[in-house]
């Protein structure tokens, strides 16, 4: 079962028409947690399944009646691609289970970039493979100067912590972002006022009586001050471009900013303020943020390699799918098992079904472990 028309007919041409059928998914089939079975079945994309597999569902299921004995789950590596393996999961668990207890049912796993060195391809599934590759033996070659010209000096050890903290520093401020606008937010990045560890307007005010001119990026200038909200000019060093921020008081006292100050602290504790120099041999990047950091570290370190990153599987040709995905001898397959089918249940239940409450807690105690491709 194969994500899209466009990776369908890819899939068609790089199949072994001897062993192996296709069945496009075209777009994301009907969640079966919330709907009623006759609804269910209705639904075009899932007849096309039933009928494919053969083996009926429910109380009419016959497990001799299956057509293929590996029924193969095959979709981009991206967020969108999860949530339709998850949906097209949530059928067969719920309908058609002895399928997955007979160990029928599989997932294929696309590569996410395609590594040239030469005439050579390898082909990658994680994002952590990449960069064991880029960094793996130049971590006391790379040179990293702050902006006081402290050096960081990376490690392999180091390296893993930056890149953990990135991710949550990343997701707080998206969070705050979201909560309290994109604006007033890359304004406090911008302006370094997260370096300066501003905890409350109070603390806001006193910086800018203090500091008009903001480290070499922005003279800066107060122009209303209320109970809600200070509204602050601000004028770039270097271009003249004025610009005014909203900064609300609630902004300022949300949890979500306490918890990006906290981070941000660690993150300048590790490796140093704001914006930095990196050099490898001949190669030289600037970097004005944290995340502009951990691209310009690989960056330098990419020199004689050239990877791309697929974008779906409707992007590769039927040899790159057939060699990647398809062609037994070399494709990555992860059976589907029912060890632990109440927790299993239980999970489906949770993020596919009704209840908001629970799903709401998975995400509140997980969102921000999660690696996330938007």
């Amino acid at each position: 079962m194969v994500e899209g028309d466009s990776a369908g007919g890819s899939a068609v041409e790089a199949r072994d028409r001897n062993t192996q059928a296709v069945l496009p998914l075209r777009g994301k089939i009907l969640n079966v947690e919330k709907s009623r079975i006759d609804k269910v079945l209705a639904n075009t994309e899932i007849q096309a399944l039933i009928t494919a597999i053969g083996t009926g569902v429910r109380d009419e299921f016959d497990i001799e009646k299956a057509r293929y004995h590996k029924v193969v789950l095959l979709t981009d590596a991206d967020v969108d691609g999860a949530h339709i393996r998850t949906l097209a999961l949530t059928l067969l668990f719920r309908e058609m289970q002895p399928l997955i207890e007979a160990g029928y049912v599989y997932i294929a796993k696309p590569p996410l970039y395609r590594l040239t060195r030469g005439q050579k391809h390898r082909y990658l599934e994680r994002e952590s493979e990449l960069e064991e590759i880029l960094l793996g033996d130049k971590f006391e070659k790379l040179e990293v100067y702050d902006r006081h010209n402290k050096q960081f000096k990376l490690t392999e050890a180091r390296w893993k912590r930056f890149s953990r903290l990135l991710k949550q520093y990343e997701g707080w401020a998206s969070a705050l972002r979201s909560a309290h606008g994109h604006d007033v937010i890359n304004f406090l990045q911008a302006a370094r006022l997260l370096d300066e560890e501003i905890s409350d307007i109070e603390a806001l005010l006193h910086h800018i009586a203090k500091n008009r001119q903001n480290g070499e990026a922005f003279q800066v200038k107060l122009i209303s001050e209320g109970d809600d909200e200070v509204v602050i000019r601000t004028i770039e060093s270097k271009t003249g471009l004025a610009s005014t921020h909203h900064v609300r008081r609630a902004t300022l006292d949300a949890h979500e900013y306490h918890r990006l100050t906290e981070v941000h602290g660690e993150l300048a504790q590790l490796a140093g303020t704001p914006p930095f120099l990196v050099k490898l041999g001949e190669s030289t990047k600037d970097a004005a943020t944290f995340g502009e950091l951990h691209e310009a570290i690989l960056a330098v370190s990419q020199r004689g390699i050239d990877y791309y990153r697929f974008k779906g599987l409707g992007e590769m040709d039927a040899e790159e799918l057939r060699e990647t995905t398809m062609d037994p001898s070399s494709r990555t397959l992860v059976q589907v098992t029912m060890e632990d089918a109440a927790s299993a249940d239980m999970v489906f239940s949770m993020l596919m079904g009704d209840q908001v409450e629970p799903r709401r807690a998975f995400i509140e105690d997980n969102a921000l472990a999660a690696t996330l491709d938007v």
